[in-house]
């Protein structure tokens, strides 16, 4: 019976880890009461990730509101979170069943903070529950398996509180780095060198710009040799971190934060990006993002000892500049990276961007000649182009677009532009010649004109060619005036379960930025109208395309019927003229005559 019982589904451990991934902490709680066996894998799914540091921590021992020493000694002492008991022997025994499970630890004060200043109840850990922690835990380390420590603190005391979980077993390290004292800040360096000796993925936040905290960040670089990954913020990759980086043997990838985390950059840090890269430096990076001017981006690709092994390459322009300097950029990146499959240009549009008014016109703006440099570029599968005002390009420069790249699978062409009263020279039919000769493409990201969409009539051709496998149709804020007509066309191109996507990355920075710009009240007032149109388009989407979809197999049923009516009257017409001819040969043979 019990062998019988061992063979049933319920005791698959493959089949339960993969329906214990869906499960929230509740249910999975609940799982871990129904038997030893369900019990150690729903035990390990529940605490394999802690973001909750506090609720972990009640295992170990009861918590209770305590007052905590404040930095100005006429302010109120603030409460926090503390043991309500000493630690023993055997509470660490009874935890021990539950830290060994531990593989990720993530602790955001910052996110936490944000939330509680709506919710008016977080308080956090005291100081001394860390110092017990260290001082009681009879174990070398209180999670012994962990592999990630995410350590975002909400100020510069509190930034050395992670040490207490760092050993040598950690391969992912993520701080929020503070300037506080130069001394509790040389030693906290220190301390995470020592014990984190090991980690290969660093992910870096700051607080303020790089400037004022890269002697601090070089210090950490220079005793983690065996980084392979780092994440940096926006502009806080300097030419001192990079020359820094460049030292480090194994580094395969250097990446930048989201823009949309807001982050304290300035853009005068990196605006003279000339780093001393090394003969030997970079040559196992095959990932790169960089904050820079263009010109000194393609002064980079050009020198000698630049990592021409990329397959990623993410540039964050940190001003716009003429259309030849891009095409010369295109052309260093055509010729020195021959093995790039992601090319991505992005310049980032925020409060403080420094837009022109009014905008410039259309001959100083990216033409079709800009980016042919790249079409010879047969290993680029992604790319991505962001500037701030809409491009030069036309329906028929689209044509030259896709039929120049057919391998493209993800293509962004600057889908968030500034607004203008002209709107852009595409409309909807650039959408044409990517679904004719780009098949692999599954993410387009285009902004159009669909004010007046084609005519149907003329729309409705012989040979129509519809996407194969796009999964994503993005449009930004395009200017559209009725759902209706938008939608019937689009059902012609894309396939069934493609999405439109509407909407701008950062609509706060975005409409600080257009302040700044001179844009009108009343255009900016009208990028929400065109939102809830494109929301429009989208829900009407999937119906006209399985409307017409349907209507398409009808039609090819009706198609093959008449093809097997033609078929049946050719043999008909085939039988009828052989009696024809037996009768008259019959006829012949007997003299009898009609």
């Amino acid at each position: 019976m019990d062998n019988q019982f061992a063979r049933t589904v319920g005791h698959i451990d493959e089949l339960l880890v993969m329906i214990f991934s869906y499960l929230d902490d509740r249910a999975l709680s609940r799982a871990a009461c129904v038997c030893k066996h369900w019990s150690d894998i729903a035990l390990d799914s529940l605490w394999n990730e802690v973001s909750d540091l506090r609720r972990a921590l009640t295992v170990l021992a009861p918590l209770s509101l305590k007052p905590e020493r404040s930095a100005s000694s006429t302010a109120r002492p603030p409460n926090a979170y503390a043991f309500r008991r000493p630690l023993t022997p055997d509470d660490w025994q009874r935890f021990k069943r539950y830290s060994v499970r531990v593989r990720r630890l993530r602790h955001d004060q910052r996110h936490v903070r944000a939330a509680a200043e709506r919710a008016k109840r977080h308080l956090p850990l005291h100081s001394k529950v860390f110092d017990e922690l260290s001082a009681t835990c009879p174990y070398p380390d209180i999670f012994p398996n962990l592999q990630s420590l995410t350590w975002y603190s909400c100020a510069p005391a509190r930034q050395h509180l992670c040490v207490t979980f760092m050993h040598h077993r950690v391969r992912h390290l993520g701080l929020h780095l503070y300037r506080s004292d130069p001394q509790s800040t040389s030693g906290f360096l220190k301390d995470v060198c020592s014990r984190c000796s090991g980690v290969t993925s660093l992910e870096l936040r700051l607080n303020e710009p790089m400037r004022y905290l890269e002697n601090d960040v070089l210090v950490l670089l220079r005793g983690l040799r065996r980084l392979q990954q780092v994440s940096l913020p926006i502009f806080s990759l300097t030419p001192c971190i990079l020359t820094e980086l460049s030292n480090l043997k194994q580094l395969a990838a250097i990446s930048l934060g989201n823009p949309a985390q807001a982050q304290p950059g300035d853009r005068g840090d990196v605006a003279d990006f000339l780093p001393k890269i090394s003969e030997d430096g970079l040559l196992s990076l095959r990932s790169l993002a960089f904050s820079a001017p263009l010109s000194d981006a393609t002064r980079l690709l050009n020198t000698t000892f630049f990592p021409s092994r990329l397959t990623r390459l993410h540039l964050k322009t940190v001003a716009t500049v003429t259309s030849a300097v891009v095409r010369d950029f295109f052309c260093a990146v055509s010729e020195r990276c021959t093995s790039l499959v992601d090319l991505s240009v992005d310049y980032i549009i925020a409060p403080d961007t420094p837009l022109t008014f009014p905008p410039p016109p259309d001959l100083d703006r990216p033409t079709i000649a800009t980016f042919r440099p790249l079409f010879s570029a047969r290993t680029i599968r992604i790319f991505e182009f962001r500037w701030d005002y809409a491009l030069n390009l036309s329906d028929e420069d689209m044509d030259e677009f896709a039929s120049g790249w057919r391998t493209l699978e993800s293509l962004q062409l600057n889908p968030e532009p500034v607004p203008e009263p002209n709107g852009p020279r595409l409309s909807l039919r650039a959408l044409v010649p990517f679904a004719k000769h780009c098949s692999n493409l599954r993410y387009l990201a285009l902004h159009m004109d669909a004010r007046e969409p084609p005519e149907m009539s003329a729309s409705l051709v012989p040979g129509i060619t519809r996407f194969k496998r796009l999964e994503t149709l993005a449009v930004g804020l395009s200017a559209i005036v009725k759902a209706e007509p938008v939608t019937l066309f689009l059902s012609q191109l894309l396939p069934l379960g493609c999405p439109v996507s509407c909407g701008l990355r950062w609509p706060d920075a975005f409409d600080f930025a257009l302040e700044n710009a001179l844009v009108p009240l009343e255009m900016r007032t009208e990028l929400s109208t065109f939102w809830m149109r494109w929301t429009d388009v989208a829900k009407l989407l999937p119906i006209a395309i399985k409307a017409r979809l349907e209507e398409k197999a009808r039609f090819a049923v009706l198609e093959r019927e008449m093809q097997a009516l033609e078929v049946s009257h050719s043999e008909d017409r085939r039988r009828l003229s052989y009696l024809e001819r037996e009768v008259e040969d019959l006829r012949s043979r007997t003299g009898m005559t009609p």
